[in-house]
């Protein structure tokens, strides 16, 4: 690839990011249905003809935002989850409570970033069904972390005996959902560091056997 090539791609990323993060302020300060393309184009500083040509339409748009907002600042949110600086670090991690705690840990921070837009979409899927569509997808996109880390768990003999991947899968899926990171840290103040520390432990006591000549507190 040409330096110029390689410089292009850097300059679309760098557009869709100031594009999606601009769209994120604008749903946050006035919703998705009051906010046009035209104003988040005029916040982007960059011409609606651009975002057409690169999103196509809102909801194309609203799926850019939440890439960038779940990928976070260090990550090019068109790079495949597997690729990922923090899933590298996961499957290369050989204790399996710590593997649950780096992703009891990530799930904090996507939260953190994305419960505004979650709580947007879901305000906006009642009434616009390309919205609620794009919201089924992302969820089962959510889903898609745990199904692919359970079954490494199941292959090394980590899992509690008896459990399965896929059932281990639906139990991951369900402990870190964003609502339990919103109920504790918003509803409840806790902070996210003792989110997290909850949520780690209360996966290792789901998924995990006890270690023989030990016992846990719950």
């Amino acid at each position: 690839m040409s330096t110029a090539s390689r410089g292009g791609g850097a300059r679309r990323r760098a557009t869709r990011r100031r594009v999606a993060e601009a769209a994120a302020a604008l749903f946050a300060e006035r919703g998705y249905a009051a906010t046009t393309l035209q104003a988040i184009a005029d916040a982007a500083g960059v011409h609606v003809q651009t975002i057409y040509q690169a999103f196509g339409t809102k909801v194309g748009v609203l799926a850019e935002t939440a890439a960038v907002l779940v990928a976070g600042p260090d990550e090019d949110a068109s790079t495949p989850p597997p690729e990922r600086a923090w899933v590298r670090e996961l499957f290369a991690e050989p204790n399996p409570a710590r593997q649950l705690a780096l992703y009891a840990a990530h799930m904090r921070t996507v939260s953190e970033r994305y419960l505004g837009l979650l709580d947007i979409m879901r305000v906006t899927a009642a009434v616009d069904p390309e919205v609620s569509a794009f919201l089924t997808a992302a969820e089962q996109g959510r889903y898609d972390g745990p199904r692919h880390i359970t079954p490494q768990l199941a292959a090394n003999g980590a899992l509690k005996p008896g459990l399965t991947a896929e059932r281990a899968a639906d139990i991951m899926y369900a402990l870190t959902a964003y609502d339990v990171y919103r109920s504790l840290m918003i509803d409840r103040g806790w902070t996210g560091s003792e989110t997290e520390q909850f949520v780690s432990e209360t996966l290792v006591a789901a998924l995990l056997p006890v270690p023989s000549g030990t016992s846990r507190p719950y």
